[in-house]
């Protein structure tokens, strides 16, 4: 089953999203995994997560930059991209050599 067709079905019944948007969002997501990973190719493994990631920015839509919302008395607060689980589940799939991450760039003062 195509990334897609699995989003819709995760996506609620009434939404008339086009595939266009939804796969920005799928590719918006598998960038973010290949950034990670600094691959170039995702395996194959990881399309649940493509999708999952890809379910979150579509939830967030309209709230782009916010981490937290206070309305009357309804607090809302928008968890992580890349979730504790996900970040669990990523340490089984080394980076690629020579990739960069934050750790590497930071300086010794």
């Amino acid at each position: 089953m195509r990334n897609i067709d699995i989003m819709r079905i995760l996506l609620p019944p009434d939404d008339d999203s086009s595939d266009l948007k939804l796969e920005i969002l799928l590719n918006k997501a598998e960038n973010t995994l290949l950034d990670y990973l600094g691959r170039d190719t995702l395996p194959e493994r990881l399309n649940d997560m493509v999708v999952q990631i890809a379910v979150t920015l579509y939830n967030r839509l309209g709230n782009e930059g916010e981490e937290k919302r206070t309305e009357n008395d309804i607090s809302v607060s928008f968890s992580e991209l890349v979730t504790d689980d996900m970040m669990q589940r990523l340490k089984n799939y080394p980076r690629k050599v020579g990739a960069l991450n934050a750790e590497d760039t930071k300086t010794s003062s």
